[in-house]
């Protein structure tokens, strides 16, 4: 064997090697990520084996603290949520969805987060659907300039 293929074989091996690591580092995060849904789906269970729902307050109380335990996990896993009432309304994280006349709040104001957006690492994965305010002769003309920025139709 050649010098030059003891070297190609080298230089192969640490490819292979590097490549093992990477895909046993993203099969770890993959079942740390499918472990943390399956808790979740534990608290669910808990739930839901309480039998009917007696106290309404309680049991809301309990789904809120079940979406809150979630939430902060998948936020210890980078998701980002995207879209907080009275921030100003931006093509590349909001989707427009309903345009509300305002005298008090500002341009392209968001006043209701219809669906929370995320991101990851710096990148979209869904933009918030929101309403938005416009001062009251503005509507259609607001409306139009946000889709055009955003490169769609209204």
């Amino acid at each position: 064997m050649t010098e030059a293929d003891m070297s190609a074989a080298r230089l192969g091996y640490e490819h292979a090697r590097e490549l093992a690591a990477r895909e046993a580092a993203h099969r770890a995060h993959l079942e740390r990520l499918l472990l943390l849904c399956a808790d979740t789906l534990d608290d669910f269970d808990r739930v839901l084996a309480d039998g009917p729902v007696r106290d309404g307050e309680a049991y809301r109380g309990s789904m809120r603290r079940i979406a809150e335990h979630f939430e902060t996990a998948l936020r210890g896993e980078g998701l980002e949520p995207i879209g907080v009432p009275g921030e100003r309304a931006e093509p590349a994280t909001h989707h427009v969805v309903e345009v509300r006349p305002s005298a008090s709040a500002a341009g392209d104001e968001v006043v209701e987060v219809l669906q929370r957006g995320y991101g990851h690492d710096g990148r979209v994965l869904r933009p918030a659907r929101v309403a938005i305010a416009v001062q009251d002769g503005e509507r259609a003309d607001e409306r139009g300039k946000l889709a055009n920025k955003r490169g769609d139709q209204g």
